[in-house]
């Protein structure tokens, strides 16, 4: 994959997760500086002309509560227009896809005409000429969005700051760069990307004479839609349970003759208390590390975090006792993840090709997340035998200084055939991953030191996790571990969910043991 394919994927990436309210992302991770799609400019007209009001749509059935429907119309407003602008969302989505995969053909074709590579012409066109943030400009941003910003120490807060406005200075760069190469390049718009039952085959546009089709922006499309449509259920079930909790503690009060608050402050607010001074060390004992913070600096935090873990479950309780002898039936239903097409090619691997289950991480070396997965997938592969291979693709993060290189070391050991006992020593020696700790590593393994340094100072592998990036970014990824089984995304990394997930590909029902042969 090129460079240009990873530039505007990336801001594809950066520009959904902005549009979807609410998310809660998986797993924290730190954004990759990128510039935003580039789309036509609106006129000064347009621009300025009020979008038309939304016509209010009909209240959609969400659940039957003791023969009681509730409806949209039901849960918070701000719920609702997330729901009901769920397809619009989509279909703008699907022409940004679009303009990313036209800006990434234009591109391409300039740098064909000058004789350079993607990455040349874009270093040439944008990245040179994107100055450096100064120091008002840090301060300003700063100052603008100090309450937004989360309490941290300068030292890591600054180049968070300068990423991010570089990445803001690029946007507007490529922006002038993509209508330079529109001008020069014809660009012919063909099948409407929203038509129903859209072939696979259909041409949505073509650019310098090469076809786009509408299989490849469908595949491109998977991942964001599915995380599109999963933020708007997560967000609707909770405002659901919320409301169906409303009507059964109401009609519980109407029984009882008394008002809802008494039945709330019997059961709630009477038993919630302040942890004591031993729940509270005995928390912080049990995430030091998470917490990363001495106890003195967070003791009030921990202990408002404790009451409030504490009153949500009085709250859980009281809606299982609401619930008792109720009968509620949900009308909505989880969407299931797709199945992506997650390229192997010639990745690490455990395991025969041919194996009915492959299992896909893209890892970091230095994600604590990541180590805690290893043994879990070592176990996975202990007990499906010959029934399940791993494949390992690299996905270091920008917060992790120490991660592409390990990635990188981690290549040179699988060039030797030694990948996953290099692997297992980076997962257990976490904190010392700089370049002579890996050269230590290789050692002790008995890798031929003098290859092995070569290709790590010459960065022989640098470009294969590159790629690796690359196409985890068009997957949809935004963190680690990512793990997808015969291409469907693991939501849960626990073993529980992992031997299920590796089942329901089997076809098996029990997850308490599956045969090795």
């Amino acid at each position: 994959m090129s460079f240009s394919k990873y530039f505007f994927a990336t801001s594809l990436a950066l520009s959904i997760s902005a549009g979807v309210g609410g998310q809660t992302p998986r797993r924290k991770t730190t954004a990759r500086p990128a510039a935003k799609a580039v789309s036509p400019q609106p006129t000064p007209e347009s621009a300025n002309r009020p979008s038309p009001p939304r016509e209010p749509k009909a209240p959609i059935a969400l659940a039957i509560v003791n023969g009681q429907t509730i409806t949209t119309a039901d849960i918070d407003p701000r719920v609702r227009e997330e729901v009901e602008s769920l397809e619009e969302r989509i279909a703008d989505t699907k022409r940004r896809v679009l303009e990313l995969q036209i800006n990434t053909e234009l591109l391409e074709i300039e740098a064909r005409k000058r004789k350079v590579t993607s990455q040349q012409l874009y270093n040439l066109e944008v990245s040179k000429r994107v100055p450096n943030p100064t120091e008002s400009d840090i301060k300003k941003f700063i100052d603008d969005n100090h309450d937004q910003i989360e309490q941290t120490d300068e030292t890591s807060l600054r180049p968070r700051v300068i990423s991010l406005l570089r990445a803001t200075q690029e946007a507007r760069v490529s922006e002038e760069f993509v209508r330079r190469l529109r001008t020069a390049s014809p660009v012919m718009i063909g099948v409407d990307i929203d038509s129903p039952n859209l072939n696979p085959a259909a041409v949505l546009a073509t650019v310098g004479g090469k076809p786009i089709t509408a299989g490849v922006i469908i595949e491109r499309l998977k991942p964001a839609i599915y995380k599109m449509r999963l933020s708007v259920y997560e967000n609707e079930i909770a405002a659901l349970e919320r409301t169906v909790n409303d009507v059964l503690l109401i009609a519980e009060a109407n029984r009882r003759n008394v008002p809802p608050e008494v039945i709330v402050r019997t059961e709630i607010s009477d038993k919630s208390h302040p942890p004591t001074e031993a729940e509270v060390v005995k928390f912080y004992a049990e995430n030091k590390t998470r917490i990363g913070r001495d106890l003195n600096s967070v003791r009030n935090q921990l202990a408002e975090y404790l009451q409030e873990q504490g009153r949500q479950q009085l709250e859980r309780t009281m809606s299982e006792k609401l619930r008792k002898g109720a009968q509620v039936r949900l009308l909505i239903s989880e969407p299931q993840a797709p199945t992506q097409a997650i390229s192997t090619d010639d990745d690490p691997s455990h395991g025969v090709a041919t194996a009915p289950v492959t299992i896909v991480e893209f890892t970091d070396f230095q994600c604590p997340s990541c180590a805690a997965m290893h043994p879990v997938l070592e176990e996975a592969l202990k007990l499906y035998g010959n029934k399940m291979r791993l494949v390992v693709r690299d996905f270091p993060l920008a917060m992790h200084a120490n991660a592409r290189k390990a990635a990188e070391a981690a290549n040179a050991a699988h060039a030797q055939g030694k990948f996953f006992e290099f692997a297992a020593l980076l997962f257990k020696r976490q904190d010392a991953l700089d370049v002579p700790s890996l050269k230590k590593y290789a050692s002790e393994l008995g890798l031929d030191r003098a290859r092995f340094d070569a290709a790590l100072d010459g960065g022989t592998f640098a470009a294969e996790v590159q790629r690796d990036i690359i196409d985890g970014e068009i997957y949809g990824i935004d963190g680690t571990p990512t793990i997808y089984v015969n291409g469907v995304l693991l939501r849960n990394l626990t073993a529980e969910d992992l031997r299920a997930a590796i089942d329901r590909a089997l076809g098996v029902t029990s997850t308490t043991k599956t045969p090795t042969n």
